[in-house]
């Protein structure tokens, strides 16, 4: 069984980590040493095991190189922030597991390029950090389809390489879980953008219609995926504990998201790296929805009129501002952000006894009124 080591605290000076993982300018590179490993023992063990031609190891070599590294790691090393915490927390050495949780943190990242090589095709991107989406690489194509499929196997490799017993059981269910969630989530995401015409969409976006998209489609693969990964690295993971991360994490992630809506629409393009989409897209977004249950009647027909036309009617998409501007919608959000801060602030203090809280208080004033 997990141990429950929760309330053991150090009785002596934990060393420290031969890496500074909160360091993110020394901690992304390294990472990135740590993945070119990892992805050639999952090369080597294709080569080996199928007798795989060179031409295909060549192309898997380069697809691994194209879609994993090159992100800001935000939630491999949140896995990794998460143990040092959990071990300092239960008194034991991070370097017991150091090399565990690091391919947890690449599982992690992994299973994101899987999401974003698919979610890039269904949404007909071009561009991807600052170069072509991986299906709009020369002979890739719609090809990146199966290789979404053969990043998410990678990971699976990885997780029964490195671990067994109760910690391989543990793990497969959960990022088991978490990808079924996270799909279930971005199908109710995507089926709002096709939504547009449909007699009754906007009686559909309720709060409780979009807290479930973005609870399931973020919150957890983004928080609660790293911390639970980490936890079960350090033999914390008894079901009150995974239930206690799952739900800080989740407020967290809600929050998170709606700091994202905010963004989209009021965000400086320069400054959060994307110009918004949301109201072109007709997207299900905490905005429109706080809007839906404030605006009068002609506000209402004015708003369906002209919410999701698309990128080429910019016009629509100022008309739709301007109902978020009289409705003061900026004021609503400032309150949201201080009452979702002061939730997760009691959720953090409720599990303090079980869990490492200057974690997710780190982690929670990190994103507090953050600007992209």
């Amino acid at each position: 069984m997990p141990t429950d080591n929760s309330t053991e605290r150090p009785t002596k000076k934990m060393k420290t980590p031969s890496v500074d993982w909160r360091d993110t300018k020394v901690a992304r590179p390294e990472m990135e040493k740590h993945f070119k490993t990892l992805a050639a023992q999952f090369v080597e063990h294709i080569k080996n095991s199928y007798e795989w031609p060179k031409i295909g190891v060549e192309r898997l070599e380069k697809m691994l190189d194209y879609t994993v590294p090159g992100g800001k790691y935000n939630r491999g090393l949140l896995a990794l922030w998460t143990a040092i915490d959990t071990c300092e927390m239960k008194g034991i050495e991070f370097a017991a597991v150091e090399q565990k949780v690091i391919v947890l943190a690449w599982c992690v990242e992994i299973l994101q390029a899987c999401f974003l090589v698919s979610d890039d095709v269904m949404d007909s991107a071009t561009t991807r950090r600052g170069r072509p989406c991986w299906y709009k690489v020369p002979e890739v194509g719609m090809d990146a389809v199966n290789d979404a499929l053969i990043l998410e196997s990678f990971l699976f490799f990885l997780i029964e390489k490195y671990f067994e017993n109760q910690q391989y059981v543990a793990l497969m269910k959960l990022f088991h879980d978490v990808s079924l969630k996270t799909q279930m989530g971005q199908m109710l995401d995507t089926m709002s953008e096709k939504a547009k015409g449909k007699e009754g969409i906007f009686e559909q976006f309720t709060m409780k219609y979009y807290t479930r998209i973005i609870t399931y489609k973020t919150a957890f693969y983004s928080f609660y995926l790293p911390v639970a990964s980490a936890l079960i690295a350090c033999n914390l993971y008894t079901p009150e504990h995974l239930k206690a991360a799952e739900e800080i994490c989740v407020a967290m992630g809600v929050k998170f998201q709606i700091q994202d809506d905010f963004l989209d629409c009021y965000g400086d393009p320069e400054h959060i790296g994307k110009v918004g989409t949301d109201i072109f897209d007709h997207k299900c977004t905490w905005l429109l929805v706080i809007a839906l249950t404030m605006m009068n009647e002609k506000q209402r027909e004015t708003l369906e009129a002209n919410y999701g036309n698309g990128m080429a009617d910019k016009k629509a998409e100022q008309v739709v501002k301007e109902i978020y501007k009289t409705l003061d919608l900026k004021a609503v959000y400032e309150k949201q952000e201080t009452d979702s801060y002061a939730q997760c602030s009691e959720l953090i203090t409720k599990h303090k006894g079980i869990l490492p809280a200057e974690s997710f208080m780190r982690l929670l004033k990190k994103i507090h009124k953050r600007d992209k």
